[in-house]
């Protein structure tokens, strides 16, 4: 049968399918990860395949887009494209191909993979492929792995298994939408539905080697469960999925036998244990020692980013250095910003032990934070620069983000008086929610931030003394007349809109 829709086109279908009203088609392209000048090229063709289908593609200005037709003509054309499944030919944006180039590379590490293989995985031509894996290079080195290549042979990933690891699951973080992966937890892939929307299928073929379904259900399973933060739920998820798909791959850790000793003796071992027992039953064989002791250091890690930070000098030195910066560099008054110093301090800490427990971190805004505050963002990697000194490990750029959040948030906050009462309600952490803070009293100077929240505490916390909440997290089960605008965290022209129309 001839494939009637290239990947794209696939995606495009499915997601107009699963709408229950008219959307614009930059929701569509910014769903989806593509322009919208390649929305608008491929829709003349969607719209030729679904009128062969009894279905029409409606095109209404300063409405929207949307599929007409009855609904067994919707659900024949998803179960066409299940059938399908990812026979259509692929055609991946420059940079998703880049996300493709990295998981094979990854996967395969520290084998070798042949540009051949990959021309096969991207469906371009040979010259694409090798410039596609040029430019894969740059953030191989700043997981700490290296790219080495072999003529006549191939490619492949060289550096310890520990490092393949981590940059596995920061690869996870950053090429997969938060949304597709509590998809991908939660329920069977055979159920899930966003994957095959928001994933291209060249990402898709690498998650389905993760059994990161079986991990959510393990780690939620287990007895006397470790209590995660709130990073941490999907985190040791996916930390696992990678951990057994390496071993089953024969790939597995070779710890120092001091360090194996010292983790092995850890009181957090037998929990470390009862995870790699049910671990095992994944993957069909016994989880090895070393293995275990990565569990349990991992494990380590995020009780230390949960809990509370004891108190270090070291600490404090570092942020009198970053205030006395960025005074210097940006503007005086951040030298005395009380606020600045407490967000910068918790910060500090927890960036410590993510570089102690090598823990990943993604910044979903960072691309954002550099077009929007270059000169603050210049700024932040000096900064990182001396905390790497410092720290003795590299500062990865998501962390210098997180600092530019810090720095632009105390600038844009500086010369603002509030006075009307507003509630921030956000689930992404500090650094997230106070640049959110500071673009809406640079905004709206008649706006009094009565609270600054997480949406769990929300629930039960829940201030009444407010005219408006803002929140960047679609808030279930309010009463009807508490008036929420949901934003994004760096307020587009479209959320000022939303939250000027409420006031």
């Amino acid at each position: 049968m001839t494939i009637p829709l290239d990947s794209r086109e696939t995606r495009i279908v499915r997601w107009l399918l699963d709408q229950d009203r008219p959307r614009r088609t930059d929701d569509l392209a910014t769903d989806l990860g593509l322009s919208q000048r390649a929305v608008r090229y491929r829709l003349g063709g969607i719209e030729r395949y679904l009128a062969g289908r009894q279905l029409a593609l409606t095109r209404q200005r300063g409405v929207g887009i949307w599929v007409e037709g009855s609904d067994n003509a919707k659900e024949s054309v998803r179960a066409e494209l299940d059938d399908q499944g990812d026979a259509a030919t692929r055609v991946f944006a420059r940079d998703r191909r880049t996300d493709v180039v990295r998981a094979n590379l990854l996967a395969h590490a520290p084998d070798v993979l042949s540009i051949d293989e990959l021309q096969r995985l991207l469906e371009v031509s040979k010259t694409s492929a090798r410039r596609d894996v040029q430019r894969c290079e740059p953030w191989l080195e700043s997981q700490g792995l290296y790219l080495v290549r072999k003529p006549g042979v191939g490619i492949n990933v060289a550096g310890p298994e520990a490092t393949i690891r981590q940059a596995m699951v920061k690869l996870v973080l950053e090429a997969v939408a938060r949304d597709v992966l509590y998809e991908l937890a939660r329920s069977d892939e055979r159920q899930a539905k966003l994957v095959h929307v928001k994933v291209n299928a060249g990402m898709r073929d690498f998650l389905s080697a993760l059994p990161l379904h079986a991990c959510w259900l393990l780690v939620e399973d287990l007895e006397a469960a470790p209590q995660l933060p709130g990073e941490g739920e999907l985190l040791l998820p996916i930390h696992l999925a990678v951990a057994a798909n390496r071993i089953r791959r024969g790939r597995t850790l070779d710890l120092e036998a001091g360090l194996l000793r010292s983790l092995t003796d850890h009181p957090v071992f037998p929990t470390a244990e009862g995870l790699a027992t049910r671990l095992a039953d994944v993957i069909g064989e016994p989880v090895p020692d070393a293995e275990v002791a990565g569990i349990t250091q991992f494990l380590l890690g995020l009780a230390s980013l949960g809990g509370t930070i004891a108190p270090d000098e070291r600490h404090a030195a570092m942020v009198d250095e970053i205030l006395a910066t960025s005074a210097d560099m940006l503007h005086p008054i951040l030298r005395d910003d009380v606020e600045l110093r407490r967000s910068l301090s918790r910060h500090i800490e927890r960036l410590s032990v993510r570089m102690r427990y090598a823990l990943p971190v993604h910044n979903p805004l960072l691309q954002e934070l550099v077009e929007r505050y270059p000169e603050v963002h210049a700024v932040a990697e000096q900064i990182a620069d001396g905390l790497s000194a410092q720290l003795g490990v590299r500062i990865p750029e998501d962390e210098v983000g997180f600092i530019t959040m810090y720095l632009s948030g105390a600038m844009e906050r500086a010369s603002l008086r509030p006075r009307k009462r507003a509630v921030v309600v956000c689930p992404s952490g500090m650094a997230t929610v106070w640049i959110l803070v500071s673009r809406i009293q640079a905004e709206f100077p008649q706006l009094e931030l009565v609270d600054v929240i997480s949406a769990t505490d929300y629930e039960t916390a829940r201030p009444t003394d407010a005219d408006v909440v803002i929140s960047t997290v679609e808030l279930d089960g309010l009463p009807s007349d508490i008036d929420v605008v949901v934003v994004n965290p760096l307020l587009s022209g479209e959320d000022l809109r939303a939250i000027a129309k409420r006031l």
